[in-house]
């Protein structure tokens, strides 16, 4: 048997037994699972776990791992669990071996009957269980806070019930941690207004839920409307940091953001006005990416409303900002209502373009543009304006799960065959 002459390459013991040598040293063999490489899995292919031929139901015989072989099996009508069936109850409803010898077992905590493929508690019981080591583990680490946290468990449970308390709870813990420092820090309960100023994140939806338990105790006082200003300052910030801070087009928008400023000191707009007018002024400024010039021309902005044409309103202001502070050539009253125009092709030739684009996908890459012409001249018997560029992100899907696209004021349905095409040709840019 060899002896190791250096110590093991991961717990570092130097009195061992080799359990494998590696390029780079030897390993115990206690350690050696960690650095053996198994067979692909036939279902996942990976090979980080011990894989082995396993015999499917349908008696095929593949080599699968643990977690994939257990999602072959069926599940148990009686426990819910993924396990092999030894008999089967009316209308081949499997059961599995614990079920169909014993079906029902007592509790040994609360005593009520439940499946006994279940284990030897219940559910409740487990996810109580699994609830109160959570919550003791997570209140040690507060300072003022851990009674605090403790009842917000109890509150979370009768709110959104012990499945969910058990569950989410720990997401729970890193918020309640910086309240507890800043709790250190004032001395006191930090009021609702200072939480969210010092935490810009916490307007989200997640931590609604503990804002609403401490309005309850009364250690805070939520109010909708600074809970409206610090939701739009979190937008506008986001907004901000759309563009690279070298770009032109980063200097245009602060430009534009420190314009709206100074109407909001007047009084003129409000911060929710300033949100909203940005969100165009940046998206017409992404969409100036198109174009060769890459700025704002009256072509872009043409392009832009005949594809926004229900943004003609709300893009008037930034673009009477970039006339008189930047010196564009822009004038929106010159251009026109947006309308909807037949194909000069016609509906065969279409056809035939729509056909050998499906047909042949790697064509679409290099002709995006013209791809779209051929589908909407097609489907629809309108024609795309040369300056108007499609964009992923202009499909979406109603409460059916059908395909849409609006476009110069109008919908107009995208077949599934369609959208899958798009949707690879986005998965293959985004690579």
């Amino acid at each position: 048997m060899k002896t190791p002459t250096t110590p093991c390459l991961r717990c570092e013991k130097t009195n061992y037994v080799i359990g494998k040598t590696l390029e780079t040293g030897t390993v115990c063999k206690s350690c050696a699972k960690y650095f053996q490489i198994y067979e692909s899995c036939s279902t996942c292919g990976d090979n980080m776990y011990p894989t082995s031929n396993r015999t499917l139901p349908n008696s095929e015989v593949r080599l699968l791992c643990d977690k994939c072989y257990s999602g072959h099996l069926p599940v148990c009508h009686s426990c819910g669990y993924r396990r092999k069936t030894l008999t089967f109850i009316l209308e081949q409803k499997p059961l599995c071996k614990f079920c169909s010898i014993e079906r029902t077992r007592k509790c040994i905590k609360c005593k009520k009957e439940f499946p006994a493929g279940q284990g030897r508690t219940c559910q409740a019981c487990h996810y109580r269980q699994t609830l109160d080591k959570k919550v003791a583990f997570i209140a040690n680490s507060f300072t003022h806070l851990s009674e605090c946290f403790v009842d917000f468990s109890k509150w979370l449970n009768n709110r959104r019930g012990l499945l969910f308390a058990a569950t989410y709870i720990q997401n729970y813990q890193l918020y309640f941690y910086q309240i507890d420092k800043l709790y250190e820090e004032l001395k006191q309960m930090p009021s609702y207004e200072i939480l969210l100023s010092r935490f810009r994140f916490a307007t989200g939806k997640k931590y609604f839920l503990i804002h609403t338990f401490l309005d309850e105790q009364h250690l805070i006082k939520m109010d909708g409307n600074i809970t409206e200003k610090y939701s739009n300052f979190n937008l506008i910030e986001k907004q901000l940091e759309r563009f690279n801070s070298r770009s032109y087009k980063h200097k245009l928008i602060h430009k534009y953001y420190q314009y709206l400023c100074t109407k909001l000191q007047n009084q003129q707009i409000t911060l929710r006005s300033i949100r909203l007018a940005l969100t165009p002024a940046i998206k017409f400024l992404q969409y100036c990416e198109n174009f060769q010039e890459n700025k704002p021309t009256m072509k872009a902005l043409e392009g832009y409303l005949w594809l926004y044409s229900g943004q003609r309103a709300t893009i008037t202001e930034f673009i009477n900002f970039l006339t008189n502070e930047f010196a564009y050539s822009l004038q929106i009253t010159k251009i026109p209502k947006a309308r909807l125009k037949r194909p000069s092709i016609s509906h065969q030739i279409l056809r035939a373009r729509v056909i050998k684009l499906m047909q042949n996908p790697q064509l679409i890459d290099k002709k995006a543009s013209y791809f779209y012409t051929a589908i909407f001249g097609y489907l629809h018997w309108i024609s795309i304006p040369i300056n108007v560029f499609i964009a992923y992100d202009n499909f979406h899907f109603n409460r059916n799960g059908d395909c849409y696209i609006r476009m110069c004021g109008h919908i107009f349905n995208i077949p599934e065959k369609v959208y899958a095409v798009i949707a690879e040709l986005n998965h293959k840019k985004a690579k």
